[in-house]
């Protein structure tokens, strides 16, 4: 009996080291796939949105393009040629094993982009991009049966430029063939790659598939870029960066010539940098969003004085975090969040506070995806007041070093993901107030945005309650199932389906933000068929809540509303 007993308290011991040592998830994956043309070989190549996976706090996801993202590539020869046919299909039926989340395709550029001349009308290129589409329509088909579960963006191109390069070296071979087409300007090619995305943004609408995408980013590289100095051909136009309309940018400029590949002699492609921008830029529309898909609510930074840093000198600040420690002081971040609407009914299965930092001085190396040299703290009410006070440095804590830590802040604009463990969860305050404290345990100095930036620059805490409803922000009435919403996100409208208890029936139909403020309520007289479809177009960015009533029955769901 006694060694029975001795055996059993191994096993318990052994299975509890065991659950400590693994509360870490230290592995990577991959939740992208990239496929298509040169548009996507290239950011393959410079890893462009694996950097910007981890500018959004996911250092640990990475892309995959092996046998999907070819130089000169078209919709017509990844479809009709076995070889690459082949490739491609045994790459996504391999990713059915995978986590692929998003699948980015960039097609039908190559279908197209030869065709036109100086001087050609916009539908010289009509039969081609019909051409293309029916192509397309196949791959993304196939895309979908291989990968039912993951998104798929149609990703968009930018303007290139032929003045710049062509100017600086005469040489590029890209410059006679910029010749042959008789030396169209930056205007008469901006307005075909308008046209092309328009035709492209029409084809997804029409598909009204909920998980395909098309998202407009013509003028990107002007965006971030701006035009200094002046263009040496007309129109001579120079223009700070931030300045011209996005999506759009300004027809009569190429993209800026420091955004171009090869050192700017590439005249089609952008360079890494600017690659790594495109691709932050569909993380910041979509894949970060939809990567924390199943979270049931975000809840924001107090930013202020709610938000900030207190040093070991007793000195403190606000406006940003700020992480530092040398030889002789400590600086710690405080960050405020008020967890009082939680739902009572409610317990949290899993909680990731998210940081972006501003600057850092010392960089981390890009195999640093895991890192141990920062540490979080977790109050269950405040460390002292409300406010940042010198007290907080030492305050006690409800538990302390509760995170497992993913990132690389290899550089500016970065972000750590928390991922707080199981037995830390408890002490999210749904009464009042949660404050976290962070520390640096090895020598640096990095600052964090506060609460008052923007939505994916400000810290965040996703939560994820252990049902899939989305309900109790609102009220502590049960929900019996949760709708079926698309697309999500949206722009302008989204479809509710219903179930059969609501058709032909009075509704009203209430929409809530995640503060569990009520934005819109409509009354609808008798729904008619499946399907309801509701106006979105004035809500501001975010997440929200959606309810349906019908007597004493109610059903929910969320959507995320993004501006296109």
């Amino acid at each position: 009996m006694r060694r029975h007993l001795l055996l059993l308290i191994v096993l318990f011991f052994s299975f509890h080291a065991a659950q400590a040592q693994n509360a870490c998830n230290r592995s990577t994956s991959p939740h992208l796939r990239l496929m298509g043309d040169s548009w996507m070989h290239f950011p393959a190549i410079y890893q462009a949105y694996d950097s910007a996976l981890a500018k959004y706090g996911f250092a640990d996801y990475y892309s995959l393009s092996d046998g999907t993202a070819l130089i000169s590539m078209t919709a017509e020869s990844w479809w009709q040629f076995p070889l690459t046919k082949n490739a491609m299909e045994s790459a996504l039926t391999d990713d059915r094993n995978k986590p692929i989340d998003v699948v980015m395709v960039s097609l039908g550029g190559n279908d197209v982009a030869f065709k036109i001349n100086s001087g050609d009308s916009l539908s010289v290129l009509d039969d081609d991009l019909y051409k293309a589409k029916l192509f397309m329509d196949s791959i993304f088909e196939l895309i979908h049966q291989k990968l039912p579960n993951a998104q798929i963006i149609w990703q968009c191109y930018d303007y290139p430029n032929f003045n710049d390069p062509c100017i600086n070296y005469p040489w590029d071979p890209y410059c006679d063939l910029w010749d042959s087409h008789r030396n169209p300007s930056p205007y008469e090619i901006n307005r075909f790659l308008n046209y092309i995305s328009d035709y492209s943004d029409s084809v997804v609408r029409a598909y009204n598939k909920p998980y395909i995408h098309f998202f407009n980013n013509l003028g990107l590289m002007q965006w971030q870029y701006g035009q200094t100095p002046a263009l040496r051909f007309p129109p001579y136009a120079s223009y700070p960066p931030h300045s011209v309309p996005f999506p759009g940018g300004r027809l009569d400029c190429p993209s800026p010539h420091i955004a171009m590949g090869l050192n700017g002699i590439d005249t089609y492609h952008l360079g890494p940098q600017s690659f790594t921008v495109l691709a932050d830029f569909y993380l910041r529309k979509f894949i970060s969003n939809y990567l924390r898909k199943d979270r049931d609510t975000t809840i924001y930074s107090g930013g202020a004085d709610k938000d900030g840093w207190v040093r070991s000198d007793n000195s403190t600040g606000t406006g940003e975090l700020q992480l530092a420690k040398n030889s002789s002081t400590v600086t710690k971040g405080i960050l405020s969040f008020n967890t009082s609407f939680i739902p009572d009914n409610k317990k949290i299965k899993r909680a990731s506070l998210f940081i972006k930092n501003k600057t850092i001085e010392r960089k981390y190396p890009l195999s640093m995806v895991f890192p141990d040299f920062i540490k979080l703290d977790i109050v269950n009410g405040t460390f002292g007041n409300e406010n940042i006070e010198a007290s907080d440095f030492s305050a006690p804590a409800s538990a302390t070093d509760i995170a497992c830590v993913a990132g690389n802040l290899r550089g500016n604009d970065y972000a750590l993901r928390f991922d707080l463990r199981e037995d830390a969860l408890k002490y999210i305050n749904t009464t009042g107030i949660t404050q976290f404290r962070i520390e640096l345990t090895d020598e640096n100095f990095i600052r964090f945005y506060n609460g008052d930036t923007t939505e994916l620059e400000g810290p965040y805490l996703d939560l994820y309650y252990d049902t899939t409803a989305v309900t109790a922000v609102i009220d502590n009435r049960k929900i019996e199932e949760r709708l079926q919403i698309f697309p999500n996100p949206a722009s302008q409208e989204i479809t509710v389906q219903l179930n059969k208890d609501f058709i032909s029936k009075k509704l009203k139909v209430s929409i809530y933000n995640v503060q569990g403020a009520l934005v819109s309520t409509n009354d609808y007289v008798k729904a008619q068929g499946n399907e309801l479809m509701i106006d979105i177009h004035s809500l501001a960015e975010g997440a929200y809540l959606v309810t349906i009533e019908q007597n004493q029955l109610k059903e929910s769901g969320s959507f995320v509303k993004i501006t296109k």
